[in-house]
């Protein structure tokens, strides 16, 4: 099971906090109320190429009524700014030790699952990072533009995120596991040039 969040970290007053999307999610999705969340507040981890997760890392307390067995907590933080009427920004994938939780310390397949998560999570962290280097470095007209372009982002993030869960029945279908598994792979490396 996998739970995200979209946090907002826009300074200069640039932009307007992003709508909660609309209608009942498959998945928990938390979005913070306020635009202006810091991650250095939060303990996290940073997707790595070279790190994985391991059950260390899932610190949460079990929800005891959820019938998942573990569930992924993970960000797409986008910190958006102008300076000097040029537009700065930073897009991180990070994994929430404290949100994260597990019933099954010991399953190393449903261990895999939730590494897929996190690892789909950057192939949508990457997508944004192309996706706001094509609105190109002026100010002007950004706010909409921005606005749309982070949206769609998480729009898709989460529907794929739920396809994943769906289609591999939580990683019980280990075939359709095993493909995602090297479609995502494929994918970071296709999109290396925004890692």
């Amino acid at each position: 099971m996998f739970i995200f969040t979209l946090l907002l970290s826009l300074l200069v007053g640039l932009l307007l906090p992003y709508p909660t999307p609309a209608g009942s999610p498959a998945s928990v999705v938390s979005v913070p109320s306020t635009a202006n969340v810091s991650l250095a507040s939060n303990e996290h981890l940073a997707w790595s190429a070279t790190r994985r997760l391991n059950w260390e890392d899932f610190r949460g307390t079990p929800e005891s009524t959820n019938p998942h067995h573990a569930l992924t907590a993970a960000n797409l933080a986008v910190d958006a700014r102008c300076k000097d009427n040029k537009f700065y920004y930073e897009v991180k994938c990070v994994f929430l030790p404290g949100e994260s939780w597990s019933k099954n310390k010991q399953s190393e397949k449903l261990l895999a699952h939730e590494q897929l998560h996190f690892d789909l999570t950057e192939v949508h962290a990457r997508l944004l990072r192309r996706e706001l280097d094509r609105l190109g470095m002026s100010c002007g007209n950004l706010k909409t533009n921005l606005n749309t372009t982070v949206g769609n982002a998480f729009k898709a993030w989460k529907a794929e995120q739920d396809h994943f869960d769906k289609v591999s029945r939580h990683g019980l279908d280990a075939q359709v596991q095993q493909e995602w598994s090297d479609r995502i792979s494929q994918r970071l490396k296709e999109l290396d040039a925004w890692k």
